[in-house]
C-alpha cells in the first residue's frame, strides 16, 4: 500500500475485517462488490448493526470526526472496495474537487434521518410510557390507605 495513494483497491475474504471499533479512521470504504457487516461491541455482546453492500460507503465518521472507529466492520463474503485516505477527502471536501462527495453527503443525511426517525420513535414511546406511569399513579392513589382510619 502506497503512503501517498489516495484511493487504493482492497479484496477481503469472507470474516476478514476491514476496520475494528476502537481504531483511528485513516480510510472511509467504498463497497465496490460484496457485503460487509457492521458490529458494535458493548457490555461484551457484539451486536450486528447494519449490513452494507454494493454501492455503500461506510468508516466515513470516523473519519469526519477524528474520533476513534465506534463499529468494526467485517466482510462476509469475498469483498472489494475502494478506501479513501481521510487526507484525500478533507482536500476533496476543502477543494469540492472528489466525485465521491456526492454520495457521501447523500449517504450522511441518509443517516441522520435513520437517527432522527429513531429519535421521533423513541420520544413517542418515552411519551406514551409517561402516560402509563401517570394512570397507573391515578389507579394506585384510589387504593390509598388513608391514615384517620
Amino acid at each position: 500500500m502506497s503512503e501517498n495513494a489516495k484511493f487504493i483497491t482492497q479484496d477481503y475474504k469472507e470474516g476478514e475485517i476491514l476496520f475494528e471499533q476502537g481504531d483511528t479512521g485513516d480510510f472511509i470504504y467504498i463497497i465496490i462488490n460484496g457485503s460487509v457487516e457492521v458490529r458494535k461491541e458493548s457490555k461484551g455482546k457484539t451486536q450486528c448493526i447494519a449490513k452494507v453492500s454494493s454501492g455503500d460507503i461506510l468508516g466515513e465518521m470516523a473519519v469526519l470526526t477524528d474520533e476513534p472507529r465506534c463499529a468494526s466492520g467485517v466482510a462476509m463474503e469475498s469483498t472489494r472496495v475502494i478506501m479513501v485516505r481521510d487526507r484525500t477527502l478533507r482536500l476533496a471536501l476543502l477543494n469540492n474537487d472528489l466525485p465521491i462527495l456526492k454520495p457521501l453527503t447523500s449517504q450522511l443525511i441518509l443517516r441522520f434521518k435513520e437517527a432522527q426517525q429513531q429519535a421521533d420513535y423513541y420520544r413517542k414511546k418515552y411519551k406514551k410510557l409517561e402516560a402509563e406511569v401517570a394512570q397507573l399513579k391515578e389507579s394506585l392513589l384510589q387504593y390509598e390507605i388513608r391514615e384517620d382510619n
